[in-house]
């Protein structure tokens, strides 16, 4: 056998070409790998945030990408229920994906599933902004029986989540999912519980209890920018920030707490003032304790603390005040006497003028006014938490005795005259006519009689008799609303005794039972009676659906300053009026708010046809929630959530000295 001996330089140079080739294959194999992975890498239609690749690496498990034949790319995972997704790319574009072996006919819709579970995976795997500390799946925590979908509005893409929460309630978190700088980015643009849109103080709260983050800040405000019930003209912030030294602090972030301390100088010496406030289970700020200098201030007196500081520090509304206290002096009796302060005031004085002033325990009505013989006497009356007392009487500038006093006013005699009567009714008629006067169609009222209530309603009241029908009639100019009208009430005689009001007309139209009823409740300052006209609006029917349905059954009141149903949840307010024979108008309309009034048809339509407003907001500065398919996740219901503590209640401290009042008797 003959040997062939390689030269040393040409195995060096044989071994260079096999190297060179290698590298050479190893390169055209990553060139081709990456040109596959650019194929992977494009959007499919209109889903530009995430790429192929990334919707099925999102979506599904055990992704994996390979080459299947010259210019495809051929991407495979598996589901849940372990279904294997096959999708083949090729270098034109196209898309075809097959599910085991059935290849999809409406690749559209399959897509779509793919991409929307991708979605709802980043949403469970990725921080969302500002929260990046916490824990995505807390949401599942929060949320039962979770559903999602998917949606594009404006070029964005979102993302929606809809579950029940501990008590029931339907919630919603919309989530913007994007790419900044080549990173995912979630924010939860907005959040619906049982369909009204929270604020964004409101719902930054909201996310705060889903993830399980600190809401000092978002707390602190909802709070200072909230009303207190019976002071709804200014807010908390408004009148407490103005006292020295004001500092605010979470008390108890779970209970949504929130603990106020001041400064304040009462009675020549500085005293720390401070204010525990809860947002309660309702949604309304309550003040749930007290102390001054860190002393407990008892519950009863609380409500004189808080007064006291809105008078000082806001444009209290006194006389409101003056007529809620007001109407529980006159509707008591006289110490030492059958008569009530109402009759004393109303049937045996004159000029009489109420002023109030306010303490940290307690309020003070003070009266001027003359008796029939023109002598003048001044009374003071102390509401404190146990009681009222009679503090001080004063007759012609000389200190009286209280009992001595009023029966000098009583002895003076009448200074009101009784209504006037129409002229010339028959005997028959007075006698009919002063039982009606003399009765009470509403027999818990403070007021002693008929004719006293209506005066305090009507202008130029007069009584009159038809014999023909055999009706007292009462024609006086009253107030309803923004305008006064002429009113007339038909009394009827309950065999021959008992006053009963059978009819009532504004301007001469016939009044129906929900306006009558109300308008009765205003006269003798009874507010329950008047309640139907609440229910007359939420069943009146705006187009083919009753307001209820419409609005739903929460939110609803009397405005009785004005005279007006109101709705309100926390995006919207309707303000309603009822016309005399029945009419629902819609007077005035409010949205995020802004005055939507000139809108208001389209706001109630839209809501009728169960859409969102936000599909009447502007798109650049608005979300327009789309109305939305949802896809059942089987997510287990979750229920280790603690349900929010009630605060406990403050013990009442031991009773203190208090200053010296002449007292004459608490009523």
């Amino acid at each position: 056998m003959r040997r062939h001996n390689i030269k040393k330089g040409q195995r060096y140079t044989f071994l260079s070409i096999v190297l060179i080739g290698i590298v050479v294959v190893i390169l055209l194999s990553l060139v081709y790998y990456n040109s596959l992975k650019g194929m992977v890498e494009r959007h499919y239609g209109d889903f530009k945030v995430l790429t192929i690749r990334e919707a099925f690496e999102n979506a599904l498990k055990n992704v994996s990408i390979q080459p299947s034949g010259f210019g495809v790319v051929t991407v495979t995972g598996i589901d849940e229920m372990n279904n294997v997704y096959t999708a083949r790319i090729t270098k034109e574009g196209l898309v075809s994906i097959v599910v085991g072996n059935e290849i999809t006919q409406n690749l559209e819709d399959l897509y779509k599933a793919i991409y929307a579970k991708a979605f709802y995976n980043l949403v469970l795997t990725h921080p969302i902004a500002d929260f990046e500390s916490s824990a995505p799946k807390n949401v599942l925590n929060y949320l039962s029986d979770v559903e999602y979908d998917y949606f594009q509005e404006n070029g964005r893409e979102y993302v929606v989540l809809v579950g029940k929460d501990e008590s029931g309630r339907t919630i919603q978190i919309i989530y913007n999912i994007s790419k900044v700088n080549g990173k995912i980015s979630i924010i939860a643009e907005k959040v619906f519980v049982n369909g009204k849109l929270l604020s964004d103080a409101e719902k930054r709260i909201f996310l705060a209890k889903v993830y399980k983050k600190s809401i000092e800040y978002d707390l602190l405000e909802v709070v200072k920018n909230s009303f207190l019930k019976d002071y709804p003209g200014v807010s908390i912030g408004e009148v407490f920030s103005k006292l020295n030294n004001a500092r605010w602090t979470i008390k108890d972030e779970s209970r949504k707490m929130v603990e106020f301390n001041g400064m304040d100088v009462i009675e020549g010496k500085e005293t720390v003032i401070t204010i525990g406030f809860k947002i309660d289970e309702n949604g309304e700020t309550i003040v749930s304790y007290a102390l001054l200098n860190g002393q407990d201030v008892d519950k009863e007196s609380i409500p004189y603390l808080v007064s006291y500081l809105y008078s000082r520090y806001s444009n209290l509304d006194k006389n409101k005040d003056v007529d809620k206290y007001k109407q529980i002096i006159f509707s008591t009796k006289i110490p030492n006497s059958t008569k009530t302060f109402g009759e004393l005031f109303t049937e045996y004085s004159k000029n009489d003028q109420w002023n109030i002033e306010y303490a940290i325990d307690s309020v003070k009505l003070i009266v001027t006014a003359q008796t029939a013989k023109n002598d003048k006497f001044y009374l003071e009356f102390i509401f404190k938490k146990d009681g009222v007392y009679l503090a001080k009487a004063v007759l012609n500038g000389v200190e009286e005795k209280f009992d001595i006093l009023t029966a000098k006013v009583l002895a003076s005699g009448k200074v009101v005259e009784s209504t006037p009567v129409q002229e010339g009714i028959s005997p028959e008629g007075v006698d009919k006519v002063q039982k009606v006067k003399s009765g009470k169609i509403v027999k818990y009222s403070s007021f002693i009689n008929n004719e006293e209530a209506f005066r305090s309603y009507l202008k130029n009241p007069t009584w009159a008799y038809d014999k023909e029908k055999d009706r007292v009639i009462l024609t006086g100019v009253g107030k309803y609303g923004t305008r006064n009208w002429n009113f007339t009430f038909v009394f009827d005689l309950y065999f021959g005794r008992e006053p009963v009001l059978e009819n009532m007309y504004m301007d001469g139209i016939t009044v129906i039972d929900e306006v009558s009823d109300y308008i009765v409740s205003k006269i003798f300052k009874v507010d329950t009676l008047g309640n139907n006209l609440v229910e007359l609006v939420k069943n009146s029917i705006f187009i083919s659906k009753t307001y209820e349905e419409i609005l739903g059954p929460m939110g609803w009141k009397i405005d009785r300053n004005n005279d007006r149903v109101l709705y309100t949840s926390d995006n919207l307010q309707i303000t309603f009026a009822v016309e005399p024979a029945g009419q629902v108008k819609v007077v005035q309309v409010f949205y995020n708010g802004e005055n939507w009034t000139t809108r208001s048809y389209d706001v109630l339509k839209t809501l009728e046809n169960g859409g969102s407003l936000t599909s009447l907001e502007q798109p650049q500065q608005k979300l327009q929630q789309k109305p939305i398919e949802t896809k059942r996740e089987n997510v287990n219901p979750v229920s280790g959530e603690t349900a929010i503590e009630q605060p406990s209640s403050v013990e009442p401290e031991e009773p203190q000295d208090q200053p010296t009042i002449p007292q004459y008797g608490q009523f």
